[in-house]
């Protein structure tokens, strides 16, 4: 039986300075070239076609799928993903503070009610990684979105940690990690190049 292959989200260790802009920015759209609903769930697929969605998935020692990682399947779209901001908003725009978490989606009982937020959780050993659940280890931030093709609409995602004197962000991206067990795993590592993708809106059945 093959074995499943994912890649792994991790923070980049090499920090870039970046400030939240005072001014609303672009709206942040979707494949369709619709602005992104505050709340709103979403796929988040790589614009390589190669590869599938975002979803959740045990590394490690891991009993339960608290990491969240790419799939390798192109047909697999991943699991929907709520952006929300703070802000009293319709639309998300680049540059807003976000936080985002995963749909529901089918876990085995033990695993049954654990927190599906995104955080960043430091002192791992693989470095600073992109995960759900809770963890006493998470820093204490924000995400945020930024276009990278002005002919298409792709972004990046960026962490900004919540520092007093500082507001130094960080994009989130993709590597190998070959010894992270059955399997390969790809894994975000310091001075890697950015995760771009776009966002197609999950459209859920009527009832």
């Amino acid at each position: 039986m093959k074995s499943t292959i994912f890649f792994a989200l991790f923070l980049f260790c090499a920090f870039t300075t970046s400030y939240l802009p005072s001014a609303i920015s672009d709206f942040v759209l979707d494949n369709e070239g619709n602005p992104l609903e505050n709340g709103g769930t979403y796929y988040i697929l790589s614009d390589i076609t190669a590869f599938g969605g975002i979803r959740a998935a045990p590394t490690g020692n891991e009993r339960c799928p608290l990491t969240v990682v790419q799939s390798r399947n192109e047909l697999d779209k991943g699991i929907g993903t709520i952006i929300s901001s703070p802000y009293r908003i319709r639309f998300i725009a680049e540059g807003h503070p976000l936080s985002l978490k995963f749909d529901s989606f089918a876990v085995i009982m033990l695993c049954v009610g654990i927190p599906t937020e995104w955080s960043v959780v430091e002192d791992l050993p693989e470095g600073p990684a992109v995960k759900i659940g809770e963890n006493k280890d998470a820093m204490d931030g924000w995400f945020r979105l930024e276009r990278v093709s002005d002919e298409f609409n792709n972004y990046k995602l960026v962490f900004c940690p919540q520092q007093a004197e500082d507001d130094k962000c960080g994009d989130i991206g993709i590597s190998i990690d070959h010894d992270d067990g059955p399997g390969v795993w790809w894994c975000l590592r310091t001075n890697r190049q950015w995760f771009s993708f776009k966002t197609d809106k999950e459209i859920l059945p009527r009832k």
